[in-house]
This record gives structure tokens, C-alpha cells and sequence, in this order.
């Protein structure tokens, strides 16, 4: 809800909840936390929604291997800390990560739809 508070967005979820409750209809809601996404998407998960949405063996073997083995330091005035190996998460920065977690969130909006009567 662009220009909207918090507050708008609570009051309209309370409104439709209201709605269906009143016509006796279920009503399925996901909250998704979209805070530093890009550093929690589980890497499994992203292997997975690429194989279930049919992409071809050889980019995803590309793509992977951008992830395998990725290290991470960081620089400060003392200098370079030691690496440390990183298994979770988007690249930051990359101009596939958006499109990545855009695969990751289509997935698993489908999958809700599944679930839901």
C-alpha cells in the first residue's frame, strides 16, 4: 500500500477479516518479512524452485557454481579479516539476485495456493 502507514494496513486487514467473517467464509493471510531478505534465502530452496519451474540443467549448473564455495570478509581499519564460508542467501548486489528471489517467491506463492481451499 504505497503513502500507507502500518496503521492503514492493519485497519484494512481487519476490515477484510471482518467481511469474511460476517459471510462465514475462510480467509488466508501470509506475512512475509521482507527485511534483509536477500541474506535468508535458504540456497536448497532456491536449487529446488529452479528445478520445479523446469530451467534448463546447464544454467542452473552455472548459477550454482557462482554460489558453491562463496566466502566473505570484511574490511575494516585494522584490515581484511579471515573468510568465512557463507551457505545462506542472495548475493549482494548481483543483478541475478532479484530475479532469483523473484523464483523463490513465485514458488512459494504457488505453493500457498495449493494449501489453500
Amino acid at each position: 500500500m504505497p503513502r500507507r502507514s502500518t496503521t492503514d494496513a492493519i485497519f484494512a486487514l481487519r476490515m477484510m477479516m471482518e467481511k469474511y467473517r460476517e459471510g462465514q467464509k475462510e480467509l488466508h493471510c501470509v506475512f512475509v518479512d521482507l527485511e534483509k531478505v536477500y541474506d535468508r534465502v535458504p540456497r536448497e530452496e532456491l536449487w529446488y524452485c529452479k528445478r520445479c519451474l523446469g530451467v534448463a540443467e546447464k544454467y542452473a549448473k552455472v548459477v550454482k557454481g557462482m554460489y558453491e564455495s562463496s566466502i566473505t570478509a570484511v574490511r575494516c581499519a585494522a584490515g581484511m579479516t579471515e573468510g568465512s564460508g557463507v551457505e545462506v542467501g542472495l548475493h549482494q548486489g548481483s543483478a541475478l539476485s532479484p530475479f532469483l528471489f523473484a523464483v523463490v517467491m513465485d514458488r512459494l506463492i504457488d505453493e500457498v495456493r495449493q494449501e489453500s481451499p
